[in-house]
């Protein structure tokens, strides 16, 4: 099963990822590129060359096969085509919805969580985190993407994650 978490910065994506990682038996959990790439090299805000190393290598990853039962990412290709969107504005067939980055459930974290302070996040501002979970739901919805809205306490997140993926197993 490939199961990804998408949303604006600082909604859990990194949290619920390593968690159901742990949760699942015969799991992996497939980091977030980005975020690697830019401490690696000091830097807190990737440049469009930087961007586009970062595509790159995170589609690699989509691509690449696992012999775990279960592929659970930090990221997927939304948070790239809403990252190019806001910020770069590239003409990346990269980042074209394609059928190898295709999950079985992608979950979709709502900036419900507190802001945490961290050199490679710009948003503190919780208005323009809602703003940009409105442009998560609505790639979701016209790429006719399977999801479920991660809302509420980390329990509630929790338990919403496992009966999720409890449905799709009795599928």
């Amino acid at each position: 099963m490939r199961i990804a978490f998408t949303g604006p910065e600082s909604s859990g994506k990194t949290t619920f990822s390593k968690w159901l990682s742990n949760e699942l038996s015969d799991s992996v959990c497939i980091s977030e590129f980005a975020r690697e790439y830019l401490e690696q090299r000091g830097i807190t805000r990737a440049n469009a060359n930087d961007f586009k190393k970062i595509v790159s290598e995170q589609c690699r990853f989509f691509h690449e096969s696992s012999t775990n039962n279960h592929q659970i990412f930090d990221t997927d290709i939304f948070v790239l085509r809403v990252w190019n969107e806001e910020v770069y504005k590239l003409k990346m067939p990269e980042l074209e919805i394609l059928p190898i980055y295709k999950m079985d459930i992608h979950f979709l974290c709502a900036p419900d969580f507190e802001w945490e302070e961290d050199p490679l996040r710009n948003m503190p501002i919780q208005s323009e985190r809602t703003k940009l979970f409105a442009k998560y739901k609505t790639e979701l919805i016209q790429h006719q993407t399977r999801f479920v809205i991660l809302e509420g306490t980390r329990l509630q997140k929790e338990s919403t994650i496992l009966h999720s993926i409890n449905k799709l197993f009795s599928q």
